[in-house]
């Protein structure tokens, strides 16, 4: 059956008259009569009984009738989200993040994409940063939100879009969170356990690089994936450890986070968006523009 005939076949059983059918289809009734011929051939039942002088609908007519009109409004459904998926109004979205993307960039990029694209379905899964990556590279998510510098190299494109220092963290009870003092030297922990990032994370090339500028070789413990596990361990008492800015405005646990004064930090971390740029959909490139018009600021 084709979507002529579907056509047809309504304005037919609409109007039980062929030359008002062919009228509105704008055809001439002879050819409409061939058609529905053919399509009450091609069912193998009659849908119309006709008359010299009247049309009406068989019981098998009747019972077509609701249906072809549903299967109507499905094509003509499925040709306007066809042409909104074209137009990046609909589809979905599938986002890869790291855990800290969730504090300070998912609330503010997910509520304003869904006002601006409300047919686009997210889907959002929470890796580490070398997790994420991998999921872009095999096109498992299609972006994804990962932490700044990479811990490897890719051949995705990568837009820093919120940069901020590196804090360290201390046990409530320690003497440096008791000293009142607000900045601190990281020298001045240089004996004390360092809760370190796995070697895939750059978390943990971040954290050398600052041990080495304060001039010490930290004694790294406690290795984890995950910035608030970090924070957790501090709390529990098993070292001091070095997380991005961002945590101290969102933490819950009894530690004291202290800004450092030495060594000096410019654009130290930052949450970035990462993305295929061969295979990048309409979709995603919404949701690039977007994350750079609301985040990113001057170079």
């Amino acid at each position: 059956m084709e979507l002529r005939q579907i056509h047809q076949f309504l304005a037919l059983a609409e109007t039980l008259n062929f030359r008002e059918a062919a009228e509105r289809l704008h055809m001439s009734q002879p050819p409409l009569s061939v058609s529905i011929r053919k399509l009450e051939e091609d069912i193998g039942v009659a849908l119309f009984e006709r008359t010299t002088r009247q049309v009406t609908l068989t019981e098998a007519g009747e019972a077509l009738l609701p249906e072809l009109r549903k299967a109507l409004l499905h094509v003509q459904q499925a040709k306007r989200y066809a042409l909104e998926a074209g137009a990046g109004e609909r589809g979905k979205l599938t986002l890869g993040s790291v855990g800290s993307a969730t504090l300070a960039l998912i609330p503010r990029l997910i509520p304003e994409f869904r006002q601006r694209y409300p047919g686009i379905a997210l889907e959002l899964r929470e890796q580490p940063s070398s997790g994420v990556l991998e999921l872009v590279e095999n096109g498992q998510v299609d972006v994804g939100l990962v932490r700044f510098p990479l811990p490897q190299a890719t051949t995705l494109e990568v837009i820093p879009l919120v940069w901020e220092p590196m804090i360290l963290v201390v046990p409530q009870d320690s003497a440096l969170a008791l000293s009142g003092r607000r900045r601190v030297h990281l020298s001045e922990v240089a004996d004390q356990p360092l809760i370190d990032y796995p070697h895939t994370e750059g978390l943990h090339y971040v954290l050398l690089q600052l041990c080495q500028a304060a001039g010490f070789v930290p004694k790294l413990t406690h290795s984890t994936t995950q910035v608030l596990a970090a924070i957790s361990l501090v709390a529990c008492g098993l070292g001091v450890a070095l997380v991005p800015a961002l945590h101290a405005r969102n933490s819950t646990e009894p530690v004291c986070f202290l800004e450092l004064e030495s060594p000096q930090q410019e654009r130290t971390v930052a949450l970035a968006l990462a993305f295929n740029p061969e295979n990048e959909s309409r979709v995603v490139r919404q949701f690039r523009d977007l994350a750079v018009e609301l985040l990113a600021g001057p170079d």
